[in-house]
């Protein structure tokens, strides 16, 4: 697997920020980044993102050189960084987006980043993107009900990991009826 790929899956905190930078027309400031990610909102539901975390991701996106920043001065208060998605952010966000994700572990975090943000953006992306995690997860299914054995711990690692896909695809099918 493409180690560029596999880092990239890893962090659906900073593809959140980028979507959201996407989604407000490329610039927000620090504090209304961390607004979306209150625990009473859906992408709060997601990821819990406290302010000096959002900040730490934020300044990672930076040195990748997917957003940029500058100070901002507001009128009789302290200057605000705010944040501007570059072309490569843009590009990285893009290619993210498109991919289902690999495992079903990744369903509860990086799956539902994207489909969040799929949704508020690009309903037709949405509905292409479940129907391709269904499709990947199938696979993922067929390959551990090959792996199956019985009597060994790891037989029973095994034979949870194959309920959570099977409950996972489950899931993703019930999203297909809601859009229908």
């Amino acid at each position: 697997m493409d180690k560029r790929k596999r880092k990239s899956d890893e962090m659906p905190a900073e593809h959140a920020l980028l979507g959201l930078l996407a989604m407000s027309d490329g610039s927000r400031h620090g504090y209304d980044l961390s607004r979306a990610f209150q625990p009473d909102s859906e992408l709060g539901e997601i990821i819990k993102l406290e302010p000096g975390m959002l900040y730490h991701h934020l300044k990672k996106l930076e040195r990748l050189g997917w957003v940029t920043s500058h100070q901002e001065q507001v009128e009789r208060r302290p200057a605000r960084s705010v944040y501007t998605l570059t072309d490569i952010g843009r590009g990285e966000l893009t290619s993210w987006m498109i991919e289902p994700v690999e495992h079903t572990r990744e369903i509860r975090l990086a799956f539902l980043v994207k489909l969040f943000l799929a949704r508020q953006s690009d309903p037709d992306r949405a509905a292409a993107l479940v129907d391709e995690q269904i499709a990947t997860l199938e696979r993922v299914e067929t390959g551990q009900r090959e792996m199956q054995e019985t009597g060994s711990f790891s037989a029973h690692v095994r034979d949870l990991r194959l309920a959570q896909t099977r409950t996972a695809i489950t899931w993703l099918k019930s999203l297909r009826e809601v859009r229908s």
